[in-house]
């Protein structure tokens, strides 16, 4: 158990970075737009440029990883991580913001190739009945990315913003030294027989599922940092800090959601976390009516249940997707984190609109996405959707 501990770490160390690289832009906007000579509106388009084509290379790089091979993969994907981080950084000095966007878009796409093949390498490690326990813990260290991304964002606005930046390609290259292991059982079927084991109904579930609850999750990331910012008059340090404690809530109950799932069932318990999320990121809407330090106060309460019930929606459709397609299971989930993170990255661009019309009813809406997919979830459980663990 030692030796797979051991070879877990780099695998769940990974899971944090790949979330932490697209939204460290969210609480540095006000600086981007000062650096570039560029509206804070246009400088916001650095968090879609980078999720566009992460979203869409993920559509194929879990199928080409088992390919070329998942260790090879990973150590290429990490080294042009850190390569397009260090770009990211140095276009500070070019005073362009094409250039940073160029980079921001590399950065994106190398990310493709580590996220979804670090999950089938969990699930090659650990045993079948110990795999929510597992992935729920990969969740977790991804939701912490996300939610510590905007405060290590704000540190660096405050200091020297390419610091993010350069913070990231230093860890880029350790975990380049540490790639998971290639298959257990390579696959001696065709390329097309791949192809053809991502066509199930439970990979469609789990990705329709993952849309919907990553859409509520960048209105709480990118959106609640602007409405923290705007209705509660505090700066991009402190603001980071507020929203860190959705990610250390997810930390801290990744694992046991996880055997929840083990013990429980993996649909029932991920849909009711879909539920409770979307409740409690819509009641962030109200906390401004309530103002001073107990509307600060409610925040704080709601991003701890709602950071607890993300992580949990993260660690379902994951099991759901990896478990769909053993043939091809970095294919599978690729294809569930294309579309989740395609749904992620059309959240600024509709809800931005609402919230420059109403910024509460913004907040208020964003959780509608999230329980929709609890739904499907719940759904999928009564019609005795993915009964078998593959």
């Amino acid at each position: 158990m030692t030796k797979t501990a051991g070879r877990l770490w780099p695998l769940y160390l990974g899971g944090f970075l790949g979330p932490f690289g697209s939204p460290i832009v969210a609480t540095m906007v006000p600086e981007l737009a000062d650096t570039f000579d560029v509206s804070p509106a246009m400088a916001s388009t650095a968090v879609t440029s980078y999720l566009i084509p992460f979203a869409m290379l993920m559509l194929m790089s879990g199928t080409f990883a088992e390919k070329w091979g998942r260790k090879r993969t990973v150590q290429v994907g990490y080294i042009a991580y850190a390569l397009t981080a260090i770009g990211c950084g140095v276009a500070y000095f070019s005073g362009s913001f094409v250039l940073f966007t160029l980079f921001r878009i590399l950065m994106g796409a190398s990310n493709a190739f580590t996220t979804p093949v670090l999950v089938a390498a969990i699930t090659d490690l650990v045993p079948r009945n110990m795999l929510g326990r597992s992935l729920g813990i990969f969740g977790a260290m991804q939701a912490t990315g996300q939610a510590m991304s905007p405060l290590a964002g704000g540190i660096a606005a405050d200091l020297h913003w390419p610091l993010a930046f350069y913070a990231i390609a230093l860890v880029s290259f350790v975990l380049a030294a540490l790639p998971p292991e290639n298959a257990r059982e390579p696959f001696t079927g065709s390329q097309r027989e791949r192809w053809k084991a991502l066509a199930n109904r439970q990979l469609a579930v789990a990705s329709i599922a993952a849309a919907l609850s990553f859409f509520t999750l960048m209105v709480v990331v990118v959106i609640g940092v602007l409405y923290l910012r705007d209705e509660f008059g505090i700066g991009p340090t402190v603001t980071g800090l507020i929203l860190a404690i959705f990610g250390v809530a997810g930390l801290a109950t990744g694992r046991w959601s996880g055997s929840m799932m083990d013990r429980y069932g993996r649909l029932q318990i991920g849909g009711l976390a879909h539920l409770v999320f979307g409740v409690f990121a819509s009641l962030l809407g109200i906390t401004a009516l309530i103002g001073g330090w107990t509307g600060l106060a409610l925040v704080c309460l709601f991003l701890v249940i709602a950071g607890s019930a993300s992580t949990a929606t993260r660690a379902v459709v994951q099991q759901l997707a990896v478990t769909s397609a053993p043939a091809n299971r970095s294919g599978a989930t690729s294809v569930m984190l294309a579309v989740q993170f395609g749904g992620a990255s059309l959240a600024p661009v509709i809800w931005m609109p609402i919230y420059g019309v109403d910024h509460n009813l913004a907040m208020l809406t964003g959780g509608i996405p999230s329980f929709l997919g609890g739904v499907i979830l719940l759904i999928g459980w009564r019609l005795r959707l993915a009964q078998n663990q593959a």
